[in-house]
């Protein structure tokens, strides 16, 4: 859990630097063009000022002071931080007046034709000059023109260029980088006391669950986890609760079914265990009481036997091993042979026994041996607790399934005890009998295999009906 927690931090705390990092980059990138047009700004600012005055002098006809020219453009140029060059209309550096001008053969390559043509409105262009090697930023400019000059042609007119000197930087960049460096380091810093956060709130409740999962277990089935946290966390607490639910309600049901067992069993085992030593030491002489003695073993024995084969189905049931055998099932063939197994004992007992099937109810997909076992445990339960009276077995077709329905006038079930009556081994007083309990809990696993439902209504001395709802066709099991 520690190295998971790490994990979420060192990912937390990487996304924001790459983060940081891309942003610095994209930054930057969008600077470099912000920091040209600032350039070109002070280039422009600096060469409107000194062509000013470079354009007094040139004007000044045949009076030109160059000395004191060459002096005024130097001396602006270092305090500007700038390389001024004059150059004719081909480019070519005009004698004395190149300044801090480190270029070679005495041409800028800047020509009065490009200046004329590309020029902005206010008469600068942008170009690029090569100092001491490298390509600079520059922008160029007419300064007279040919008509005006000594001359007519383009080679008389006067051009000038300017570009940055040696140790020109950006006057607020290294103050700018630093204070971005700064403000990055911060929110790196207070991204990972954020991630720290983030981290250990999401952990907290991973280790409180991670505590009651190693906890839960024998003689601790109780213990739940609290459901906090974030949303995935909330449902993982919540899934874990439903399992140990489910865990916990499975626990006590295979407790119960022990001594469920353990006591159904019991009764047969003493009696068997009674009649064998009263036949072993001798207290049963006679052969009457001997044969009855034998006759009381081998009832026992049978029912034990009979027990045991109902647990094991009703465990394949519920363990979904059985595989139901299914085929077209027509009920009028269904009812007649459940009629035919219990005629003469209903006749017997003074119970009527028939049965009805509304028009138009169809045949259903069902395992037809699994259907005669249900409707024989419901049948047989309703004979043994109705005196007189009938019992009807019916069947119609309700909203898409097929609904089987045995009543009888029976003496009942009172209404707290309907909730339990498909419990295995259970049985309210007021029907005991000589069955396990069995029966009911199995009719209701082979009703759900087929991906029905079976429920009971009662009236205590008026009757039941147990009614089962199966489908027309075949379901997924």
């Amino acid at each position: 859990m520690a190295g998971y927690g790490l994990r979420l931090f060192a990912g937390f705390a990487g996304l924001v630097l790459v983060m940081l990092i891309v942003s610095a980059v994209v930054f930057f990138s969008l600077f470099g063009g912000y920091r040209e047009d600032i350039d070109r700004s002070e280039l422009r600012t600096a060469g409107n000022a000194l062509g000013v005055e470079i354009l007094r002098n040139l004007r000044q006809a045949e009076a030109i002071d160059r000395d004191a020219l060459v002096t005024m453009i130097h001396e602006q140029a270092e305090h500007a931080g700038l390389i001024v060059i004059l150059t004719d209309g081909r480019g070519r550096v005009l004698s004395g007046f190149e300044p801090s001008w480190a270029g070679q053969d005495g041409s800028t390559g800047i020509h009065y034709a490009d200046i004329v043509h590309g020029s902005r409105a206010d008469g600068w262009l942008d170009t690029s000059l090569r100092v001491d090697g490298k390509k600079q930023t520059a922008l160029a400019r007419v300064m007279v023109a040919p008509g005006l000059a000594r001359g007519t042609d383009g080679d008389s007119a006067v051009l000038m260029a300017v570009t940055f000197g040696e140790g020109y930087g950006f006057a607020g960049y290294g103050e700018l980088v630093g204070r971005l460096l700064v403000a990055g380091l911060a929110g790196l810093a207070v991204a990972v006391l954020v991630a720290m956060i983030l981290s250990r709130q999401l952990m907290r409740p991973l280790e409180a669950l991670t505590g009651v999962v190693r906890r839960f277990g024998p003689d601790r089935y109780d213990m739940r986890a609290a459901e906090t946290g974030p949303t995935q966390v909330r449902e993982l607490a919540a899934a874990f609760n439903a399992m140990a639910e489910r865990v916990s309600g499975n626990e006590r049901a295979m407790r119960g079914f022990i001594a469920d067992v353990s006591h159904e069993l019991r009764t047969p085992l003493t009696s068997i265990r009674g009649f064998v030593e009263a036949l072993r030491d001798g207290t049963v002489s006679d052969s009457a009481r001997r044969e009855a003695s034998l006759d009381v073993i081998h009832d026992e024995t049978r029912r034990m036997l009979r027990m045991i084969e109902q647990l094991l189905d009703l465990s394949r049931l519920e363990a979904g091993q059985y595989r139901l055998e299914r085929s077209t099932i027509e009920l009028e063939e269904l009812f007649a042979h459940i009629e035919a197994m219990f005629e003469s004992r209903a006749q017997d007992r003074g119970v009527e026994l028939r049965w009805e099937i509304a028009a138009g109810t169809p045949s259903i997909e069902a395992d037809f041996d699994r259907l005669v076992q249900v409707l024989n445990n419901l049948v047989d339960n309703a004979l043994r607790h109705t005196t007189e009276g009938s019992i009807v077995i019916s069947a119609r077709e309700s909203g898409g399934e097929v609904e089987v329905s045995v009543s009888d006038t029976g003496e009942g079930i009172a209404a707290d005890d309907l909730d339990h009556l498909f419990d295995r081994f259970w049985q309210p007083e007021s029907r005991s009998g000589p069955g396990a309990g069995l029966g009911l809990a199995i009719s209701r696993e082979i009703v759900r295999a087929h991906g029905g439902r079976i429920r009971a209504r009662s009236e205590p001395n008026v009757g039941t009906t147990i009614t089962v709802r199966l489908p027309l066709g075949p379901t997924q099991n």
